[in-house]
Order: structure tokens, then sequence, then C-alpha cells
């Protein structure tokens, strides 16, 4: 028997679901849908994978028009974030939804999430970041990001300590003027701390 994930009392846009629909059969694969209920109070059946993906958001009473969404990276962010959170069969879920982090009721709407990184510092060149590792995609714990700040900030870094400070592989190959894979090639190789140090690269 398949595992759903129980999301029922949990928001997805104007949506709160109450229940559980009955399954449908979709040929072999069963359909699994939610009744829930709209900020203007009416009650709608959607399907789990619509409202995971942020597809369906309301009844139909307001209907969020993303202009440039399939053409924005903005908008692409936002829909693999929900995705690694919400959709089990996503390749990265097991690191973000199956640990627990979630993400909060606002950014369920695109155009809220929107409003909040044009606010906040997005750009192009950047990717959105949780401050805290463990914590849920909030505004009070994310941030845009260069992907050498998202890779110092990652949970599996490697740790290293000189001169009593601790720092992830990216940092101190900074700090030597060594490059990532000098460092990494000395680390393999068993070189001690003071080896590395005192050695510049060629």
């Amino acid at each position: 028997m398949a595992k759903y994930i129980n999301i029922i009392g949990e928001t997805f846009g104007y949506l709160t679901v109450i229940n559980r629909s009955d399954d449908v059969g979709n040929g072999k694969k069963p359909v699994v849908k939610y009744e829930c209920i709209c900020t203007c109070g009416q009650l709608v059946t959607v399907k789990g994978e619509s409202l995971r993906s942020g597809h369906t958001v309301s009844c139909g009473c307001k209907k969020v028009k993303h202009n440039l969404s399939n053409k924005e990276r903005l908008y692409n962010i936002w829909k693999c974030m929900r995705q690694r959170c919400n959709n089990p069969n996503n390749p990265r879920f097991s690191h973000y939804g199956g640990m627990g982090v979630k993400i909060c009721v606002e950014w369920n709407d695109y155009l809220m999430f929107r409003s909040w990184a044009l606010a906040n510092g997005y750009a192009d060149n950047l990717s959105i970041d949780r401050i805290d590792v463990n914590g849920n995609y909030e505004p009070s714990n994310c941030r845009w990001a260069t992907n050498k700040i998202q890779a110092n900030n990652q949970t599996r870094n490697r740790m290293i300590s000189y001169k009593g400070r601790n720092y992830t592989m990216s940092e101190l190959a900074d700090s030597l003027d060594l490059s990532y894979s000098a460092l990494q090639h000395r680390i393999e190789r068993g070189w001690t701390i003071e080896r590395i140090v005192s050695q510049k690269q060629r």
C-alpha cells in the first residue's frame, strides 16, 4: 500500500486542508484528494499534488495570476522549494521535507514570496539560503546568498580547526590563498594542518 503524507490542518495559499477524500483511480496510479476550506468559506476538493505544487491555491474565488511566472527565475526557485519540502517523490525530499523542514503559510502564495524576495535583496545571481540549516523556509530564517555562501552553510561541510577558529574547507582555502582542490588533495594525502599552511601552492 502506498504511503501518504498527512497534510490535514495545513494551509496552501488560501486553502486549509480539513479532511482526506476518497482516492480516485487514475489507471494504475491512485489519486489522493483532500477536502479544503477556502478563506471565503467555500468547500472544495483538490488533488494533493496540486496543493503541494502550488497549482491550486484557492477555490477559484481568488485567481492568482503569475503574469511572468513561467519565465521568472524567481518562480522556479519558489516551485523547487515547494517540491523539495512537500513532494516525497522529489529526489531531495529526504534532506528537506523528510527532515521536517516546512514552508511558512504566507509563502504558499507565490506573490507573497515574490514580494518578500524583491524587498530583501533578490538578484538573478543569488539563491535562497536558510540561515539555520535546520530551520524552516520563512522570512526570519532566509536570505539571498551566493553559491559559495550556501556551500559554507551546508550541514555536511567538513570543519577544520586552525589558530583557534573553525573553518569550512572553502573558507580555509581562501584564507591560505590555496585552491579548493589543492587543499582537498593535501588533506586526502594525510598532511597535517601545519604542513598545509607552511607549503604555498605552486
